[in-house]
């Protein structure tokens, strides 16, 4: 460790690295400085030189993708020790305590009372303050963006450590972009608290040595260094005055870009490779994008249940054993995966995620103990699909895209707007910034459109034009499970072995569906079927079908229109696999080998479909 901590970092990340085990360091790092990279070498050298407990070392991280990135970069430097450090997300780290210490704890309350329970145990619980005077170090990552009561919760634990435990905090002020959507959010949360201030203005009450890491290594081109560095400065020193910010960084983006000329009509999905990354502001104008796209591609947008592998699926949906063998396993891939679908992984790549999840001592793959940890609402970051869609560039937001990095990326800046306040025109020319900073050679630059559009309370994304069709998002998690695949009061035994049949050969290829109110025997749900066919695939769930009326009641339509008979071109990427615990009640409703297997194949359906609402 040593050695490789002399040989790659520079000095202020070095500074960083070897700091005290109980120091308390607030590490200021802009885009591109190698912020991940130096908080697991931190964490590494924390547990190799000054010899902390890795199952003492906690670290929070923003999202669960940036969870498995840094889990695997810790492996490389301390091997099964990163297994034991404690990795999480505000809200996982929260549901660890809440659940370890309140007998009553139970996955059915929102993310914000479990936060406010947990605040309650913090304050209250000498149980809770015993296992925190445990800890050694903790990192928190992403700081600026923690607000509301999760940056009370953080600043409420790092009072409770032991006065022995360091704290090391990461954090970018210029790519604070969740502190005023958190702000007007938390106005109809119920909580103890009453100011919203973010953690970083927590800390600054604390006694935090600050460091800065400064060196930029993402990229090598001149300009996006620029961008990184020069605009990063600017931004920041603009906060206090906003006024006219917005359009003077939009400008100096435009011209460090590598292009400028794009606009929505020119912009083809079809024109990029899988590194490339095209972000837009707004939900409705990535869901127009892609529905129109003809190529392959992924979509990273909220409101997507974790998408899984159909490999999975395909191995295991008639597989009724308990455990599974390598040499099992190695002769389903070679007659169902080789050479008939595109994957990602080698076959033994494929074993080694699969024993990661539900491992056995005697080298098996339990295969109930995957079902379980599959059927999560987060599942395992070692198998789940972080993008929605099929091989091919990422069609996303700037927020959903935060964290993540490509070599391309086009960037639709929104047209100029009048702002209600500095603190919004500050925040949305910082979500400009982070969108700039996703690229590592080359940047692009276009003009977005103005697609406005409503959402449900659900947010259930729908956009009305006059004359026209409302075009509706279809997909969205809960509009298809498995009753409607293989539930026998939705299809026959040979309805749903012919469909899962099809779906085994549409994989990974876009296909087209249509949709068709069923009738009565249904409850008026909507049949998916093959497009241009009467073959049925599955039938949505009645929150789809509900959500309809209520669009309609939202447009005032409701007592003049209805919800139509047919809907076509309902796009699909693909298909993913649908998990269901052993242990699950909804398994007595599905035709066999499925309610045994408990591995389903599910069409990968995300998409933005004109509905022309019927007259009554």
């Amino acid at each position: 460790m040593q050695k490789q901590i002399t040989e790659i970092w520079d000095e202020n990340q070095l500074d960083v690295i070897k700091a005290g085990f109980d120091e308390c360091i607030l590490v200021d790092a802009g885009p591109g400085t190698g912020k991940t990279a130096v908080a697991c070498a931190r964490l590494a050298y924390l547990i190799e030189e000054e010899d902390l407990e890795p199952s003492n070392t906690w670290m929070i991280s923003f999202t669960r993708t940036a969870v498995a990135e840094i889990r695997a970069r810790l492996h490389r430097y301390v091997g099964d020790d990163a297994l034991a450090i404690r990795i999480a997300t505000v809200d996982s780290h929260a549901w660890s305590i809440h659940s370890g210490h309140d007998a009553g704890a139970t996955l059915t309350g929102t993310y914000e009372e479990n936060i406010e329970r947990v605040i309650e145990l913090l304050e209250h619980d000498g149980d809770v303050a015993e296992e925190l005077n445990m800890v050694e170090h903790l990192v928190v990552d992403e700081a600026q963006d923690i607000v509301g009561a999760r940056a009370h919760l953080v600043e409420l634990l790092i009072s409770k450590l032991s006065p022995d435990c360091g704290v090391t905090v990461f954090a970018d002020e210029a790519q604070a972009i969740y502190g005023f959507a958190e702000k007007r959010e938390d106005l109809g949360v119920r909580h103890t608290l009453q100011d919203v201030t973010p953690l970083l203005a927590r800390l600054g009450e604390m006694k935090f040595k600050k460091l800065a890491l400064k060196e930029i290594y993402r990229t090598s081109s001149g300009n996006l260094k620029r961008i990184f560095s020069e605009l990063r400065t600017q931004l920041l020193r603009g906060s206090e005055d906003a006024n006219g910010l917005h359009g003077q960084i939009a400008s100096q983006i435009r011209q460090l870009a590598d292009s400028s000329d794009l606009t929505w009509t020119n912009l083809k999905v079809e024109d990029y490779d899988a590194e490339a990354l095209l972000l837009f502001r707004s939900r409705i104008e990535v869901l127009m994008k892609s529905q129109f796209a003809e190529a392959p591609h992924r979509r990273r947008l909220s409101g997507y249940s974790a998408s899984l592998p159909a490999w999975i699926a395909l191995c295991f949906s008639d597989y009724l054993d308990r455990y599974i063998s390598e040499r099992a396993f190695l002769q389903l891939w070679s007659s169902r995966i080789e050479n008939r679908i595109a994957s990602e992984y080698q076959p033994i790549d494929a074993w080694a995620k699969l024993l990661t999840v539900a491992g056995e001592n005697d080298g098996s793959v339990d295969l109930h103990q995957l079902r379980r940890k599959l059927s999560r609402t987060h599942p395992p970051t070692e198998l789940a699909i972080p993008e929605f869609g099929l091989a091919g560039p990422i069609v996303g937001t700037i927020h959903a895209s935060k964290g993540r990095e490509e070599d391309t990326v086009v960037l639709m800046l929104p047209r100029q707007s009048d702002f209600d306040d500095a603190e919004g025109e500050a925040e949305e020319t910082r979500v400009l910034f982070v969108g700039a900073t996703r690229a590592r050679e080359r940047l692009f630059v276009g003009s977005g459109i103005t697609y406005t559009g409503s959402a449900l309370d659900s947010q259930r994304a729908y956009r009305s034009k006059r004359n026209g069709p409302t075009m509706v998002e279809i997909g969205r998690t809960g509009d298809l499970n498995a009753t409607g695949l293989v539930g026998r009061g939705s299809l026959s035994r040979e309805e749903s072995a012919a469909s899962q049949q099809f779906l085994s050969i549409s994989t990974d290829v876009m296909t087209e569906y249509s949709l068709k109110l069923a009738g009565q025997n249904l409850d008026w749900r909507y049949l998916v079927l093959r497009q241009d066919s009467s073959e049925q695939i599955a039938v949505l769930s009645k929150q789809f079908s509900n959500e309809l009326w209520n669009i309609l009641s939202k447009l005032g339509q409701e007592k003049s229109r209805k919800p139509p008979h047919k809907i076509r071109h309902v796009k699909s990427f693909g298909c993913t696999t649908v998990a269901i615990a052993p242990d699950d009640v909804i398994l007595e409703e599905l035709h066999e080998p499925w309610s045994r297997s408990g591995f389903i194949l599910a069409p990968r359906i995300a998409s933005f479909s004109p509905v022309f609402f019927a007259k009554r």
